[in-house]
C-alpha cells in the first residue's frame, strides 16, 4: 500500500510541465511523467525499454552520448541542450537538467521545452543579418561571410571574385512609378541574381539598387567572367511588375582575390572603382579592376 508521501511525490511528478525521463546505464527508459507525452508525443508505454538515443536529433547524438558519458562519472549537468525529434516528425529544442545516480543505477533527467524561444532567437538573428525588403543578406553579414571566406581562400590557396552590382535607369523606375513599384523590382532583382549562382556563393544587398556577389572557390577570371555575364543577361531581360513592363540593366564590377586586393575592404573598394567605370562607358556592362 502506497503511503500518503509516495502518493504525493508522484502526483507532483506527473503534474509537472517538464518531462522527466528516467534511463538505465545502457541508455533505456525506464519511467517517462505525463509531460513526456505533450512534449514528445509519446506515450510511456511507447518509449519504455526502448533506447533514448533514438529520439534524438541525428546530428546532436554524438555531443549528447559525450555529455551521458560526463553524467556516469558523477557530474551533473544542470544546463545541457540538444534536440530530439517528436513523433510527428517536429524537432524539439531541449533543456535538459540531469544527473547519475550510482546508487539506483539510473540517470534522471528533467526537459524543459524551449523550441519557442530558439524559434525567436533564429527570427531576431535572421533579422539582424538580412535586408527585410529581399530577405539578402545585408551589408553586416555580407562583410562578415567576406572576412570568413577570405581566411579559408587563403589557407586553401584558392580564388575568390567579387561583383558589386548597381542597376542601371533604377532611380528613373523609383521617381517615376513610386516605391511600392521600386520595392516589388528590387525583390525580383534579388531572386534573379540567387538563381544565377551556386549555393556556395553570396548575394547580398548593400542598400538602394547596390549589390555584392561573393564567388567562392573561383578557379579563373573566366569563371568570374562567366558568371557575370550571366547576371548581366538576366537582369537584362524585362520584368513584368502587374501592368507595367520595366527594362532595367546593370553595371558590373569584378574584383578577384588575390590580384584586385588583399584584404575585403580593398576588394570591395576595388570591385566598386570597377563598377563606375562601367557605368561611365555606358552602363549595362562588365569591368574588371
Amino acid at each position: 500500500m502506497k503511503t500518503t508521501e509516495s502518493v504525493c511525490l508522484a502526483d507532483v511528478i506527473e503534474l509537472m510541465l517538464d518531462a522527466v525521463c528516467v534511463v538505465d546505464r545502457l541508455g533505456h527508459f525506464v519511467f517517462v511523467n505525463k509531460a513526456f507525452e505533450r512534449i514528445f508525443g509519446y506515450r510511456a508505454n511507447e518509449v519504455i525499454g526502448k533506447p533514448m538515443l533514438d529520439l534524438v536529433f541525428h546530428e546532436d547524438r554524438e555531443n549528447t552520448l559525450q555529455t551521458v558519458e560526463t553524467l556516469l562519472t558523477g557530474e551533473p549537468k544542470p544546463c545541457f541542450e540538444n534536440r530530439w525529434i517528436r513523433k510527428d516528425g517536429q524537432v524539439v529544442h531541449v533543456l535538459w537538467s540531469a544527473r547519475w545516480s550510482e546508487e539506483h543505477q539510473v540517470r534522471i533527467a528533467v526537459a524543459h521545452d524551449i523550441t519557442e524561444r530558439k524559434q525567436m532567437e533564429e527570427r531576431l538573428q535572421h533579422m539582424a543579418g538580412h535586408d527585410p525588403l529581399t530577405g539578402l543578406p545585408n551589408r553586416a553579414l555580407l562583410l562578415d561571410r567576406i572576412q570568413t571566406a577570405l581566411t579559408l581562400t587563403r589557407r586553401d590557396q584558392t580564388h575568390l571574385s567579387l561583383l558589386f552590382i548597381d542597376i542601371d535607369g533604377f532611380k528613373h523606375i523609383n521617381d517615376n512609378y513610386g516605391h511600392f513599384v521600386g520595392d516589388a523590382l528590387l525583390h525580383k532583382i534579388a531572386q534573379r541574381l540567387r538563381s544565377c549562382v551556386r549555393e556556395s556563393d553570396t548575394v547580398g544587398r548593400l542598400g538602394g539598387d547596390e549589390f555584392l556577389v561573393m564567388l567562392n572557390r573561383i578557379r579563373m577570371l573566366d569563371d568570374a567572367l562567366m558568371i557575370a555575364e550571366k547576371i548581366r543577361a538576366e537582369l537584362e531581360q524585362p520584368f513584368e511588375l502587374e501592368s507595367l513592363h520595366l527594362c532595367i540593366a546593370p553595371s558590373i564590377g569584378i574584383a578577384n582575390y588575390p590580384d584586385s586586393g588583399e584584404d575585403y575592404q580593398q576588394l570591395i573598394h576595388n570591385a566598386d572603382q570597377a563598377m563606375y567605370r562601367a557605368k561611365n562607358a555606358g552602363g549595362n556592362q562588365i569591368a574588371v579592376f
